[in-house]
């Protein structure tokens, strides 16, 4: 029996992969996700019945491993349901180009790390955050501005449902593999997407040796009608020069090479990431 450690798991994949593997699994999956709802409002009952204090935090770690079981336990039938059709590749074995296909399922372990683009903006909005509570943060209009537009190129209104750029070492292999993790189904925080793990997903892109994705159009921070339009590529070129020059202590200089992302490459579209 294999146990995985579970970093990334998007469950509304899971059920898109399951209806096209088996309906009937699907249905089952409903039913349990039911079940287990009623499974949580009873324990939430039984949460408001014991004093504040000393149920601090409990209901939220409840319903999250009641979920997380279920979850988990659909994927693993997924997998196995398509163990012979899915292309395996461990930490030592290249990618070729030529034996996969676009949107065909593939399964990769490789050492993988959030984009240094990624790391710099989270230590900009972190240390922005943690400077306005210290009081200590300039508060002028063209700073608050600043912040406010990073925030919501990267991050979104909510400063939350941004993805998440991870991509895995190029040391060893030529082709690398790229794909956005969504913040909502990263179950440890992206710190944990650091390392080696395996990677299980579809693969949307093949990148051939000789050309690049831009970063910035991959994150898709501006609508498709600026991407390749004269105003976006003046602000990209305005955002690249502004964080080659940035601070170290706020997660910068970044290079020019972290912008883009050359070929070979395979960009997948994750359902699921564990160790």
């Amino acid at each position: 029996m294999r146990l995985l450690d579970y970093l990334y798991l998007d469950t509304t994949k899971l059920s898109d992969y399951m209806s096209a593997v088996d309906p009937g699994v699907l249905k089952e999956m409903r039913e349990t996700t039911k079940t287990q709802q009623s499974d949580t409002e009873e324990a939430e009952s039984f949460l408001n019945q014991i004093p504040t204090e000393s149920k601090k935090g409990m209901s939220e770690s409840t319903h999250e491993r009641v979920l997380s079981a279920s979850e988990k336990s659909s994927f693993i039938r997924l997998y196995e349901a398509v163990g012979s059709s899915l292309k395996a590749y461990d930490e030592d074995t290249e990618i070729n180009l030529t034996e996969i296909e676009k949107r065909e399922l593939i399964e990769v372990t490789r050492d993988f790390q959030p984009s240094p683009l990624s790391q710099m903006i989270d230590s900009i909005l972190e240390f922005a955050a943690m400077a306005q509570n210290m009081g200590a943060m300039d508060d002028s209009d063209e700073t608050r501005e600043a912040i406010h537009g990073i925030t919501m190129l990267f991050r979104g209104h909510d400063a939350t449902q941004k993805e998440v750029p991870v991509v895995s070492a190029v040391d060893e292999f030529e082709t690398s593999v790229f794909f956005l993790a969504h913040r909502e189904y990263i179950l440890r925080g992206t710190d944990s997407l650091d390392g080696e793990s395996t990677l299980v997903g579809r693969v949307e892109k093949i990148v051939p040796l000789g050309q690049e994705v831009d970063l910035f159009d991959a994150l898709k921070i501006l609508p498709r009608a600026m991407r390749r339009g004269q105003a976006g590529v003046d602000l990209k070129n305005s955002l690249k020069d502004a964080f080659r020059s940035w601070p170290q202590d706020l997660g910068g200089p970044i290079s020019n090479d972290a912008f883009t992302l050359p070929g070979p490459l395979v960009i997948v579209s994750p359902l699921a990431v564990f160790r």
